[in-house]
């Protein structure tokens, strides 16, 4: 199947992102890898006005560690989590659970902020979330928040009979 027609931006900057967003009122969809978004896309299972592609956004793609944490922006590639040192040392369980996320094309050009936006199971990246009790920073017109997997997906995860 062919994708619907749709408006189709590529902003520079996080700040042209936002306005982009502000503009389309909830009616666009924030592009990363493709990996999840382009098969809803593709089986017309979401028919966005507008479609925003992050892959200009250099900015956004990042591993590192900050306050005893470890940071990762949303269009980094699973492929550089994957080998990442950082990861590895620090988040074992990301890193084992990335070298399962489909194959070498996917983890190539899938993101994690992709992944967890469309709380894609294949990708393993919200259970992984839920079981280390990460948190995302999320970032709208509206400005900036912080959630947990619980927030993130809607349901408790540590809720659950054991």
């Amino acid at each position: 199947m062919k994708p619907p027609v749709f408006d189709y931006h590529a902003p520079a900057s996080v700040d042209e992102a936002l306005e982009l967003l502000g503009r389309y009122a909830g009616e666009a969809k924030v592009l990363a890898g493709g990996q999840s978004l382009m098969p809803l896309l593709n089986f017309r299972l979401s028919r966005p006005a507008a479609l925003i592609d992050l892959n200009r956004i250099s900015a956004l793609a990042y591993i590192r560690e900050d306050d005893a944490r470890v940071r990762l922006g949303a269009m980094t590639r699973q492929r550089t989590i994957e080998f990442s040192p950082i990861v590895r040392e620090r988040l074992p369980l990301l890193a084992e659970a990335t070298a399962l996320v489909g194959h070498l094309p996917i983890r190539t050009r899938g993101t994690i902020g992709g992944s967890l936006a469309h709380a894609d199971p294949s990708a393993e990246y919200p259970a992984v979330l839920a079981a280390l009790d990460g948190e995302v920073a999320v970032r709208g017109p509206r400005g900036e928040r912080v959630l947990r997997a619980a927030e993130l997906f809607g349901f408790a995860f540590h809720d659950a009979p054991a």
